[in-house]
């Protein structure tokens, strides 16, 4: 899910892996309102309001370059069935020990300020100009997925180049690049990713501290009350240019929602969400929601169009004081079970999403998934992917969805097997190939797919590790790779 959407798989996979069909898992829960502190990694209580919310996404795609599209959907259709469960999966190798150093420090993001802008109405026009000058536009290409990109909105937060965004905005991505968000285009600069947390929906960029763009002016969600006029600002439909401004009022606090993809299925809860009638639309995700001070009280996330009225509208937000809380621990590099540090470490390999030990097994799992989810016709063969290679070739792959169970498979009584290996990438550097079953990293045995990523779970882009492998013809072969640097995710 992308622009104005978060999610995870639903399936439960671990950390460091993702469909060939679908990119990175996504799903992010919003952190809990309140003042500046370290984010708890327990999901607040369910509000007393009852049950979530339940929104669903369309799909993606958009002529002529693709984008990944978010929340624009109605309440009343849900879709909670994880497609790609079928799939294979990237080794991604996620990794929170040897954190390596932000670059940044936690003293350049700022803190909740008080409230000054009072009651009473508001001049959109008059808050957008004092908020447009730190809003930038983010594209962020997705990795492996044929040239999709997803367009969102980021928030300059300090004069060293710190930008705010949510996580989906970059989720899927390590190429990254922002502009100024002005009438006629501004400079392109490429971002680096700080980190992000996955749980929170919260991501941190850095890009270089000469470009003297202007920074936002942050209030304190913590003093938003029902009634609040606020105005929305963002890259809308990802069109570029000055920020679309959106005027509405805060109409509900502490909100939960279940948002789902209808594209991949994907579902998540995001909770104690501000929530606004200002319009909201896909593009906007990682914008401003100030108040008439202009000051920045929300970090807008999803948007979604009531059940009862398809033209009544619903904006979410991440509240301020979450947003800095997370980013504040981002900056000082303080790595957790949701927060990443960095860009993780990269193999570049396709496995099953399979837990038995046999490869045989792995192969025959995948092949009833894809049958199940209408991807692979299960026949074990798969047609040329856009490098010229199919499956149980020695080529590589461009997409994470050109691949299916391969041909012939390597006969190791254990390991992982390969479905396919992404071009770039340290296994196509070391010549594993479709058909290959990896059986030990760095003198560990590999027993199946989910070994192999918790084998290699303590290790950062650059980290040099020895994999050995069996091939189809039943060679035993062993090489030295230095990990790449992953997608967000």
């Amino acid at each position: 899910m992308h622009d104005d959407e978060t999610g995870r798989d639903a399936d439960g996979r671990p950390a460091g892996v993702f469909s060939e069909s679908g990119g990175p898992p996504e799903g992010p829960v919003a952190a809990p309102e309140g003042p500046p502190a370290e984010p708890s990694e327990e999901p607040p209580a369910e509000p007393s309001e009852g049950r979530p919310d339940e929104v669903s996404f369309g799909p993606a795609g958009a002529a002529p370059r693709a984008r990944r599209r978010g929340r624009v959907a109605v309440y009343a259709i849900v879709v909670l069935a994880a497609a790609g469960l079928g799939t294979a999966a990237a080794v991604g190798l996620t990794s929170h020990a040897g954190t390596p150093v932000t670059g940044v420090s936690s003293h350049q993001v700022p803190g909740p300020q008080n409230d000054v802008a009072g009651g009473g109405s508001l001049r959109a026009s008059a808050v957008a100009a004092r908020v447009d000058p730190g809003v930038v536009d983010i594209d962020a290409l997705i990795a492996y997925s044929g040239g999709t990109s997803s367009e969102g909105t980021g928030m300059v937060i300090s004069r060293d180049g710190l930008i705010l965004t949510n996580n989906h905005v970059i989720d899927g991505s390590s190429n990254i690049h922002v502009r100024p968000a002005v009438a006629h285009g501004g400079k392109e600069y490429t971002a680096t990713v700080v980190g992000y947390d996955s749980t929170h929906d919260v991501a941190l960029l850095k890009i270089d501290s000469k470009t003297g763009l202007t920074t936002v002016s942050v209030g304190n969600s913590s003093q938003v009350k029902l009634g609040t006029p606020v105005v929305a600002l963002g890259n809308a439909e990802g069109q570029g240019g000055l920020p679309r401004a959106a005027a509405g009022v805060i109409n509900s606090l502490s909100k939960t929602i279940s948002p789902t993809d209808e594209s991949t299925g994907a579902t998540e809860t995001l909770h104690n969400m501000l929530q606004t009638d200002a319009d909201v639309v896909s593009g906007d995700s990682g914008g401003p929601l100030a108040n008439g001070a202009g000051q920045v009280v929300g970090m807008t996330t999803a948007n979604a169009s009531s059940s009862q009225s398809a033209s009544s509208v619903l904006g979410y937000a991440i509240p301020i004081n979450t947003a800095l809380s997370v980013a504040h621990q981002i900056a000082a590099g303080q790595a957790s079970s949701s927060v990443q540090i960095g860009l993780p470490g990269f193999l570049g390999v396709l496995v099953p999403q399979s837990t038995s030990s046999s490869p045989a097994q792995q192969a025959d799992q995948q092949r009833q998934q894809e049958r199940q989810s209408g991807q692979g016709g299960g026949t074990g063969t798969g047609g040329a992917g856009p490098s010229g290679s199919g499956n149980g070739s020695s080529g590589c792959v461009l997409d994470n969805s050109d691949t299916s169970v391969p041909d012939s498979i390597a006969p190791a009584s254990s390991g992982a097997l390969v479905d396919g290996v992404l071009c770039g990438t340290p296994a196509a550097t070391a010549d594993l190939v479709s058909g290959d079953v990896i059986t030990s990293v760095n003198g560990q045995a590999v027993t199946n797919p989910a070994s192999l990523t918790q084998s290699v779970s303590g290790l950062h882009p650059g980290t040099k590790v020895k994999l050995g492998w069996e091939t189809p013809a039943g060679q035993h072969r062993t090489g030295t790779v230095a990990l790449g640097k992953a997608p967000a995710k």
